[in-house]
């Protein structure tokens, strides 16, 4: 069976719009991280999963790394990791 134009132009048409998509999401992920230095020792990138009440702790690895202790201020970016849930496999408390 060979497609007719019309069915190949709305899959141009959709994979163009999955292009552009990325496209923005890549480029609004750069312009957030643009303002980072991941080369610099003040900051860790782990993976945590939010405990009841909404709390993420910091692995102890990290805290000691980055001398955090209780009472400091942190900045916290969230950046959700899809199709894991709570009670699946694979997530750890450090990365």
């Amino acid at each position: 069976m060979v497609p007719n134009f019309a069915d190949i132009q709305r899959l141009w048409e959709e994979t163009l719009r999955l292009q552009k998509e990325f496209i923005e999401s890549l480029s609004s992920t750069i312009k957030l991280f643009s303002g980072f230095s991941f080369m610099s020792k003040e900051i860790a990138v782990f993976r945590a999963r939010i405990q009841a009440g909404g709390r993420i702790s910091i692995p102890e690895a990290e805290k000691i790394a980055l001398r955090l202790e209780d009472g400091d201020v942190v900045k916290v970016i969230i950046v959700k990791e899809g199709g894991e849930k709570y009670g699946d496999e694979g997530v750890s408390g450090s990365g």
